[in-house]
């Protein structure tokens, strides 16, 4: 979403009603959205602030997280690490002449003590000791999703951060989005716009992706003693059950760590249906021969949440007990279409909410059950900018306006009563528009903006915005996925099973 300016010059001023209100409701919006930027800490950083930055794993995701920490003020890199001496290098000279490029993390650890912080961007399987090795030599972590490809890796992350002190942030980065956070803290919390929250849904959807043929890369030697069986498993290492855990931790465990956030909660159950449907015996683009995967392509999956009942900010409670309702999360990943790409949705008795970090997916859906005095409330948030109305379609022209170029069937021409089964359509408003300085930022800024000032405050686990405990109770959630798909049984969960002893 894109905020315009405009134009300069000599104008009559519009001082109707509408103008007016959408002035309004644009700056309640920014006020609201400036609030609940994700910071630790909102000092802008001096020259003593500057952070001295390494990069392990220089691969896609690694060159994300390069770009988004370039804009943020006192950050500096100081060295990279890759296994892939190639890439290491390439990223050194994409930074900077004075980057460091190294092969190995203990090379680089023990030639720079300066570095304050280590940014972990390596294949899932290296997470846990990669992490462990950067916290026990002083530095504070920032690692990516997933926490790993095991929970009992995830869980031994947990440990080295309590073992050692220092911070440990997991880039589930929706957490630190202002747009996220406006949606659960004002319209959820707050105002409790859409009602009692029945469900969930969550879907990412992926074309058909041929995997990487690399012609050279690393030597069989050393990929051999750093664990990989061949270059090809080394560059498609997600859907390999030894280095990941498949499109469902590496696409899926993004919008499943916001169904838990969202709710406040962890599930009580979960269902799932899967399989390596597609991907399995497929011809390589190369025409050297044969492929399969041997994690799952896709995964339809749904959890049962035993969500904190509040009234009024103020827990309701059923005996001793805090009352509790049933909330159902529906999540789906292909890979074999990209239909509707990336989203999520939530839904209450009132209206729904579809999000997502492309902002093409900003809809808010008012219910037309609800109560006039429901209907009062969303035209109240509206004007104070908490929601807004999308633009109406204008024709400025007759012949611009839609034609019908034949004629209905008599019958279908004929006023009809509507089916009783169907529900009226709801009434659209959208997410206000960020504003412009917020808008511009890549989606991982956020979250490393709110790890780095986290640092530099020598603040708490508690001043991140997802601290390894909180990715955890995901890392079980989706890892436990493969498990149910393989066994086509339930899975119930206990309070524990998110929680490291």
């Amino acid at each position: 979403m894109k905020t315009t300016t405009p134009a300069s010059g000599p104008c009559k001023p519009d001082l109707t009603r509408r103008k007016f209100l959408r002035n309004t409701a644009a700056t309640g919006a920014a006020l609201s959205y400036t609030k609940l930027a994700a910071h630790a800490a909102t000092a802008p950083a001096g020259p003593s602030d500057t952070l001295n930055v390494a990069l392990v794993g220089c691969g896609s995701q690694g060159g994300i997280l390069k770009g988004a920490s370039l804009r943020i003020p006192g950050i500096k890199f100081v060295a990279v690490c890759d296994l892939w001496d190639v890439k290491a290098k390439t990223m050194s000279r994409a930074i900077g002449a004075d980057v460091k490029p190294y092969q190995t993390m203990d090379e680089m650890l023990k030639a720079h003590p300066e570095i304050d912080c280590v940014l972990i961007a390596a294949p899932d399987w290296l997470h846990a000791p990669f992490s462990r090795k950067a916290l026990e030599a002083g530095k504070s972590v920032y690692c990516e999703k997933m926490m790993s490809n095991s929970i009992e890796a995830a869980a031994d992350m947990v440990r080295a951060q309590r073992e050692t002190g220092h911070l440990l942030q997991i880039g589930h980065q929706r957490r630190s989005n202002p747009r996220y956070q406006f949606m659960r803290n004002r319209l959820l919390r707050e105002k409790n716009l859409l009602g009692r929250i029945t469900h969930l849904y969550g879907q990412w959807n992926r074309s058909v992706k041929l995997p990487f043929e690399v012609k050279g890369g690393i030597s069989q030697e050393i990929l051999t003693a750093n664990g990989y069986a061949n270059m090809f498993q080394y560059a498609n290492w997600r859907s390999f059950k030894k280095y990941g855990g498949g499109v469902i931790s590496d696409l899926g465990a993004h919008q499943i760590d916001i169904f838990n956030w969202l709710l406040g909660a962890t599930p009580r159950s979960m269902i799932a249906s899967g399989g390596t449907d597609y991907f399995k015996d497929l011809p390589l683009a190369s025409g050297t021969g044969t492929f399969t995967y041997e994690q799952l392509d896709n995964a339809v999956v749904v959890y049962e949440y035993d969500v904190p009942v509040f009234e009024g900010g103020v827990a309701v409670m059923d005996g001793e007990k805090q009352k509790t309702q049933l909330v159902r999360a529906m999540y789906q990943v292909l890979t074999t279409n990209g239909s509707q790409n990336y989203y999520e949705k939530v839904m209450g008795t009132e209206g729904t909410i579809v999000i997502s970090e492309q902002p093409v997916y900003n809809q808010v859906y008012r219910e037309k059950d609800t109560t006039g005095d429901k209907v009062g409330q969303w035209e109240q948030l509206a004007r104070a900018g908490f929601l807004r109305k999308p633009p109406a379609t204008v024709y400025n022209k007759f012949w611009e306006r839609p034609k019908t170029w034949n004629i209905p069937d008599k019958w279908l021409a004929k006023e009809g009563t509507q089916d009783v089964r169907v529900s009226i359509p709801a009434d659209p408003y959208e997410l206000p528009a960020m504003p412009k300085e917020m808008d511009e930022k890549p989606p991982h800024q956020f979250h490393l903006e709110n790890f780095y000032n986290t640092v530099r405050a020598k603040g708490k686990q508690s001043d991140l915005n997802c601290p390894v405990s909180e990715a955890y109770k995901c890392a079980v959630a989706v890892l436990n996925i493969n498990k149910a798909v393989a066994t086509g049984q339930r899975i119930d969960f206990t309070a524990s099973d998110f929680v490291v002893a």
